[in-house]
């Protein structure tokens, strides 16, 4: 024991306190008043001591509480993909895609709605849509036009009206609530909303236009939803030949091809019905091919409002991450058969070197009579550019198969 009093604790030359030194087996006393070299004591150190507490801030800088339960921290934690999926993410949004086919037999198909294998165009181009109703998958252009830009709203319009001095929405024939408005359909940014209120020169969509677009000083047209009961509208989302976003809405005519009014369809990455008659879906099936009638880019079956197919291909300055692809194949009932199902892409998996038409599997399984989710803990990454698909075969000629992939896009 080392009893001390009186000590005082300069410092050395070097300006740094001076250590008091005590063996492991002793033990250091001291008595008498302490003071400071800010002449405090130490009584006065321990009425001024503040308790020692932890601050979280954020990224600005402020400052946030934790919540307690029974004095403990109350924590909770997200998911990375579930702040995607709410917009949490700068630059990133989710992203899914899911097909189907009639028949998976002995040889290799894609999975997609049209089945056998899928062809991806080899150049930008002009295409048709047609279906195979010639009755009720027609749509009808009462106010406005719907291939030309030769009628023009209003510069007044909003999110919720599209107005036009020049066009009387009540003469016949008028408009009604429920119709259609489709916005530039096939400009930079194509729109469309259903009416909710008609006045002689104003158009209400109570609801708004999709993605938020606005109906002053828009090309557009009124499609009649009473004319028919089917198909009337169809969306479709695409790349041009340098890989960059577009879309086109185009009015079916029933069997009688519908050209687009673009000419620069590279990749078809979405198609899906956004207007119908009172039947809510199309009567018959639906294509997208090229002009000569020969080579189908996308199909929508009859009875369902959107194109069933597994490929697709990542626009340009995006990536694409896919972390689940859920795999299922079925057949009659009472035989024993499998499927070899798997997800491929034209990109080299070790080098991700484009590769034009060659595709490699990055993720495959085997069903029989059932499904399997393939979770990726790690992510697969597919760069700008790649073409991806799922495909398979069967130990029989009359199965059917399914897939669901799910991710995110990111911006580059």
């Amino acid at each position: 024991m080392v009893n001390q009093s009186n000590l005082i604790a300069g410092v050395g030359n070097d300006n740094q306190p001076r250590a008091i030194r005590v063996s492991d087996e002793g033990s250091l006393s001291i008595t008498g008043e302490i003071t400071t070299s800010i002449g405090l004591t130490d009584a006065e150190l321990r009425a001024a001591a503040v308790p020692v507490s932890s601050i979280l801030t954020n990224e600005s800088g402020d400052t946030y509480g934790v919540k307690q339960v029974d004095g403990k921290p109350c924590v909770s934690s997200m998911p990375y993909t579930y702040d995607i999926a709410e917009g949490n993410v700068t630059d990133h949004v989710a992203w899914s895609i899911f097909g189907y086919t009639p028949v998976l037999g002995l040889a290799e198909s894609d999975i997609w709605s049209a089945s056998g294998q899928y062809v991806f165009p080899v150049a930008a181009q002009q295409m048709e849509l047609v279906s195979s109703d010639n009755a009720q998958d027609i749509g009808v252009s009462i106010k406005g036009d719907a291939t030309g830009n030769t009628v023009q709203s209003d510069p007044d319009g909003s999110l919720t009206t599209l107005t036009d001095a020049d066009v009387d929405f009540t003469a016949a024939t008028a408009v009604a609530i429920g119709d259609i408005i489709i916005l530039d359909p096939h400009g930079i940014s194509p729109s469309f909303g259903f009416v909710t209120g008609v006045a002689a020169h104003t158009l209400t969509v109570a609801d708004g236009f999709a993605k938020g677009a606005s109906g002053a000083s828009r090309y557009y047209a009124v499609i009649d939803k009473s004319a028919h009961t089917g198909a009337l509208v169809v969306g479709v989302k695409y790349l041009d030949a340098s890989y960059a976003c577009h879309g086109e809405l185009v009015v079916l005519n029933g069997t009688t091809p519908v050209d687009t009014i673009n000419t620069n369809i590279f990749r078809v990455n979405d198609m899906r019905v956004i207007g119908t008659g009172t039947g809510n879906k199309p009567v018959g099936n639906i294509s997208i091919r090229n002009t000569a009638g020969t080579t189908t880019y996308d199909y929508i079956t009859l009875g369902y409002n959107v194109a069933r197919g597994s490929f697709y291909t990542v626009p340009a300055e995006f990536t694409l991450y896919i972390t689940q692809v859920t795999f299922a194949f079925g057949y009659a009932a009472n035989q024993t058969h499998y499927a070899r199902l798997y997800l491929r892409s034209n990109r080299d998996p070790s080098s991700r070197f484009y590769m034009g038409s060659i595709f490699y599997p990055d993720a495959g399984t085997i069903c029989a009579n059932s499904s399997t989710v393939v979770q990726l803990t790690s992510p697969i990454k597919y760069l700008e550019h790649s073409d991806v698909k799922a495909s398979g075969f069967a130990s029989t000629a009359t199965g059917i198969a399914t897939v669901a992939m799910r991710g995110w896009l990111e911006k580059d």
